[in-house]
């Protein structure tokens, strides 16, 4: 069929059209629910909804059809359809699944899903559960929380073993701050329901958000005898012994763990920190090393820092550097994270050595150059120039990147106009950013435009307390002549920074 041979060959337009065509030629049920399906993959929802009105409108008892039109209907958004279509439906099964209607419809604002429960509000009669659920949780995103309450417990009584039923249930509960009916319905539900996996893990995480992390590891503790090898819970498990400082049952837990090979990394990662808390360093060591994947990086900084603060710094730069033999695509990673012990522990001049020998032998790799960056002096102009220029022609519209090369420039009291240039590039790419707001205000103070330095600096300092920009501020308001804005904010910061120098000498 050539509708078929072109979506094989990815010319997805083409067969849509096609089989749009064909969809208004036939009532053969196989081609028309084809080209719903090819028009809704292609997200032509309004194709697909004049497809379906005309199968409806032709088979008007068809079910397959009747469901399509509902979903699209609600979709579209054309409740009043919707609410028709649905009525019908429900009409001749009131308890029917309504799962693929209802899904991925659900409106994103509260104007919408007010419009969408008005259509459905006289559909109630049907007393249908998942209509009930659909409305309940209209409801409580709305904030009509007892009304949603009410419709929930209702679908409930028709289905009360649905765990996506159970578990809006409770998080209605949540939202009206009834954790004490909750805590108990919960307990009973989950003995009335005791190979629910699903909802004693929604407890046991309930029970963790509210604090009571001994409660939820004695509920762990039993789940674990009755699932001994679902990973999920003896992850949790383990995770929840570590953080009560029950190191003994967290191990257990986790190298049982050690015997699902897709959860290996997580096991070793946990067992290493379960070991350092215990400060059984070696063992901690151990099981770093053993780390891949997505925790690799985390593994190697824990390590790192761990050996660092045990006095074994050579041990640690060693590590490290057999890790980049090791894992060669690692190796930026672990040339900064060397970089970063070092200028923790004084040693500057070693880590501008490790980072000029990093460039060599990853020449274009942005972060090493970056980290140097970071690290010239002042008075190597040319250099910081030159690699603040290299940095912007491999990340052009790296904001990260143009604030540095501003704030530099600024630092520097130099070629203001191209500061402010890459500053404001910077604010346009991530905007609100008071990193990037500072050097905004420290530019325009520098080139005495104090009404735009003030306002930058008010922005940034709007996203919490930080003494350099206010300090920057204090002085553009001192002198654009704002006298009561400065000694207000002088004020302010002599109470909150008493013994800082530059306070003090404000």
């Amino acid at each position: 069929m050539q509708a078929e041979f072109l979506l094989a060959r990815q010319q997805q337009a083409e067969a849509v059209a096609i089989y749009q065509k064909m969809a208004f030629e036939t009532l053969t049920p196989s081609i028309l629910e084809r080209a719903l399906t090819v028009s809704i993959d292609a997200q032509d929802d309004k194709n697909a909804l004049n497809i379906a009105k005309h199968w409806v409108e032709n088979e008007p008892q068809d079910t397959p059809a009747q469901f399509y039109l509902a979903h699209l209907a609600l979709k579209t958004h054309d409740y009043p359809l919707a609410a028709q279509i649905l009525d019908k439906i429900l009409s001749a099964d009131a308890d029917v699944a309504l799962d693929q209607v209802l899904a991925g419809i659900y409106p994103e604002n509260e104007q919408d899903r007010q419009q969408l429960l008005n259509a459905l509000i006289h559909l109630d009669m049907h007393d249908n559960p998942s209509l009930l659920v659909l409305m309940a949780g209209l409801q409580a995103q709305n904030g009509q929380l007892d009304e949603a309450l009410k419709r929930i417990n209702r679908a409930l009584k028709k289905r009360p073993d649905v765990t996506a039923f159970m578990t809006l249930k409770a998080n209605i509960l949540i939202a009206q701050n009834k954790n004490a009916e909750l805590m108990q319905w919960l307990d009973k539900q989950t003995k009335l329901q005791s190979t629910n996996k699903s909802l004693k893990l929604f407890e046991v995480r309930y029970l963790l958000k509210q604090n009571q992390q001994q409660k939820a590891l004695k509920k762990l503790d039993g789940m674990i005898r009755q699932w001994p090898d679902d990973t999920e819970i003896l992850l949790l498990a383990g995770l929840v012994s570590i953080d009560e400082q029950q190191y003994t049952k967290a191990e257990q837990y986790l190298l049982k763990l050690l015997q699902q090979e897709t959860y290996m990394d997580q096991a070793y990662y946990y067992l290493a920190i379960n070991a350092q808390r215990q400060n059984r360093t070696d063992l901690a060591s151990a099981y770093y090393k053993r780390v891949e994947g997505t925790l690799y990086q985390s593994a190697q900084k824990k390590l790192a820092l761990m050996l660092a603060e045990q006095q074994a710094l050579p041990q640690a730069i060693s590590h490290l550097t057999q890790e980049r033999v090791n894992h060669p695509d690692e190796a930026s990673f672990l040339y900064q994270l060397q970089v970063q012990l070092l200028k923790d522990n004084n040693q500057p001049e070693a880590a501008r050595a490790l980072l000029d020998e990093a460039i060599k032998n990853l020449p274009d790799d942005p972060e090493l150059i970056y980290a140097r960056v970071l690290l010239l002096k002042p008075n190597e102009q040319a250099l910081l120039d030159q690699e603040l220029e290299r940095l912007l022609g491999i990340e052009p519209n790296s904001p990260t990147y143009l604030n540095a090369y501003a704030y530099t420039l600024a630092t520097q009291n130099r070629r203001l106009n191209d500061a402010r240039q890459l500053a404001e590039r910077a604010n346009a790419l991530a905007p609100d950013q008071p990193a990037i707001l500072d050097t905004l205000g420290l530019v325009a103070f520098l080139q005495k435009d104090y009404d735009n330095a003030a306002s930058a600096l008010q922005k940034a300092l709007s996203f919490g307390d930080n003494l350099n920009i206010a300090l920057r501020l204090v002085r553009v308001y001192q002198a654009k002549g704002e006298m009561t804005a400065y000694q207000t904010l002088k004020a302010k910061l002599q109470a909150q920074y008493p013994d800082n120098l530059q306070v003090k000498s404000l």
